[in-house]
């Protein structure tokens, strides 16, 4: 069963225009007196102009239910989950309904047919088209299968069942679940969210069962006795800049000396959210310079940590590049750079909230460290929105779909030494004579693959900033690299010589490098051959720091060898390239 979204977009022509006027003069006054336009506020300034619909399920078996999304667009500035302010119908109640009020968009299979849902707020409308169909339960199945669980603790069990007609469909809200020793651990059968939520009450063994149609599936839980007896959240006083993704894990201490990740089940807090805001699962943006305590709580049981935050508040930010072209199929590199107050300027990409307005035309991926991608999937252009507290920016994405011509790759022949790498660049060049560098469209509609025919000689990077990289493993053969993009491929040569690697150095190689907070310093490693040429590996060399308390990579990805200072202290940097390490050096950042 798929999952369909169904968008409906209200237009006014010119009177919403003219309506639109004043409330926009007003944003304006009101950003001015300190209000921030953030999109998670409720907002009866900027009018809602759209409503989209997703679910898990476009096809219900009877008796089933699943539970429907509202995203509501305000304006193209923003969007936001409404799913629980809209009014939810069904134009056919008796194929299905909405369930309780408790569960205002959950939708249940009555009778077998089908039925138009409608999510309505202020005018603006969207539909959904729901089929039930009347396949039968044949075997249901419940996970994990055997879990353990300590006194006190919960885990959520999940049922799937499959029916009839060959589909499977979760049923954990739909089936009715029990424990065969309520003693030793109940679940939850309440018409809620908290359902299959199981808690273990004392040692022992106890049957938890989902049964939906007569059929049931089940789990054997094991329940220890041990009682959690404290918490530690690592790390335990890390310094950050500020702007910067920081993640925290809870570990709990039993009775009996065993320990857990109780990361996702404690209770986060911050004594200090100007600093850092309460971590959502253990992880937190930090905000402007300060101290706070980051606290971790179970029950009657707490654990924290100190978390210095450095470097300056963050003043303004720019996106780039704040417009491009898209090829449909292909990716585009999204950053953002932020200027802080102390006049240093480095990327916060992974730091920022990013939406785009219409997700049918092109998506971003979840940024990894300073990495996020959007990726173009059908014609016309979208606003992609970067949001910081009060700060926003907004770039433009056009795609476009022009057919290919041909395909070119640079350089054609490359030829390196032993633990070295080179990069080969794949650009599509097509009909209408517009050319884009589709390198690592890995994970796009139209994916650009990379291979080596002899992989003891060379191998090559096939997603993400990886893609078209080479890495020479052994001298050999020559090796043939592939690209292949849109159904065309194209070659190119790897050729590893014999020479290996003598000595590494560092530069500057001074006893002390003084390196500033939330500035980068760059760092060059150089390596000396066995015939004695020598060679910049920077690129290619493993750099570490010792206490990233202190110091840390710039970005380990794209700036190997840029080392920005994080707090007060020093640190040892050490750099290795095919086996051999450099002498280190000192780090001090004043």
């Amino acid at each position: 069963m798929s999952s369909i979204v169904h968008t409906v977009h209200t237009y006014f022509g010119r009177k919403y225009m003219r309506n639109l006027f004043w409330p926009g003069v007003l944003m304006v006054l009101l950003s001015g007196c300190g209000w921030d336009g953030s999109a998670t506020r409720e907002n009866d300034i900027t009018p809602l102009t759209a409503i989209t619909i997703t679910a898990d399920y476009s096809t219900i078996a009877l008796n089933t239910s699943t539970k429907l999304k509202a995203t509501g667009n305000y304006s193209g500035l923003f969007t936001r989950d409404i799913s629980d302010k809209v009014t939810w119908t069904s134009d056919t109640p008796t194929v299905a309904a909405f369930a309780t009020t408790a569960n205002p968009n959950r939708v249940t299979g009555k009778l077998a047919g089908s039925a138009v849902l409608t999510a309505t707020l202020g005018g603006v409308s969207a539909t959904y088209a729901m089929k039930v169909s009347s396949a039968t339960p044949t075997a249901v199945t419940v996970a994990p299968a055997a879990p353990t669980l300590a006194k006190g603790l919960t885990t959520q069990f999940a049922a799937t069942g499959t029916f009839s007609d060959g589909s499977s469909q979760v049923l954990t809200f739909d089936a009715a679940w029990a424990s065969s020793d309520a003693t030793v651990a109940s679940v939850s059968d309440a018409a809620d969210d908290t359902k299959g939520l199981a808690t273990a009450l004392a040692a022992g063994t106890t049957t938890i069962s989902a049964t939906f149609g007569g059929i049931s599936g089940t789990a054997l839980l094991t329940a220890t006795a041990p009682v959690l007896q404290s918490i530690a959240v690592s790390p335990a006083k890390p310094s950050v800049l500020s702007l910067t993704k920081t993640a925290f894990t809870a570990t709990g201490t039993y009775s009996d000396g065993t320990t857990g990740d109780i990361t996702s089940q404690v209770t986060w807090g911050s004594s200090n959210t100007n600093a850092a805001p309460a971590p959502a699962a253990g992880t937190t943006v930090t905000s402007a310079p300060g101290t706070t305590t980051i606290s971790a709580t179970l029950g009657s049981v707490s654990g924290a940590a100190t978390l210095k935050v450095t470097g300056g508040t963050l003043t303004s930010f720019s996106i780039s590049p704040n417009s491009q072209t898209l090829v449909k199929g292909t990716m585009g590199r999204i950053s953002a750079t932020g200027v802080f107050s102390d006049s240093t300027t480095r990327d916060i990409t992974g730091a920022l909230t990013w939406t785009v307005d219409n997700t049918s035309r092109a998506t971003l991926t979840t940024p990894s460290g300073n990495v996020m991608w959007a990726s173009a999937l059908a014609s016309g252009a979208v606003t992609i929105t970067a949001d910081s507290a009060s700060l926003r920016k907004t770039a433009t994405v056009t795609v476009t779909a022009p057919s290919l011509n041909h395909l070119a790759i640079s350089p054609a022949s490359l030829s390196l030494t032993k633990g070295s790498t080179g990069r080969f660049a794949l650009t599509a060049i097509f009909n209408d004579g517009t050319s884009q560098v589709v390198t690592d469209s890995s994970s796009a509609g139209s994916p650009t693959t990379w291979s080596s025919n002899a992989t003891s000689v060379a191998t090559v990077g096939t997603t993400g900033l990886a893609s078209g990289q080479v890495t020479a493993v052994a001298a050999g053969t020559t090796a043939t690299i592939t690209a292949t993009y849109g159904g065309t491929s194209i070659t190119a040569t790897v050729t590893v010589t014999a020479k290996t690697p003598k000595s590494l150095d560092i530069s500057p190689s001074s006893t002390t490098n003084v390196v500033a907070v939330g500035s980068a310093t760059p760092f060059t490693a150089t390596v000396t051959y066995s015939d004695n040429t020598t060679a910049d590996v920077t690129k290619d060399t493993v750099w570490t720091i010792s206490d990233a308390n202190v110091a840390i990579q710039a970005d380990s990805q794209q700036l190997p060898g840029q080392i920005m200072g994080v707090d007060s202290g020093t640190a040892t940097l050490t750099a290795t390239f095919g086996g051999i390490t450099a002498p280190t050096v000192t780090v001090k950042v004043p």
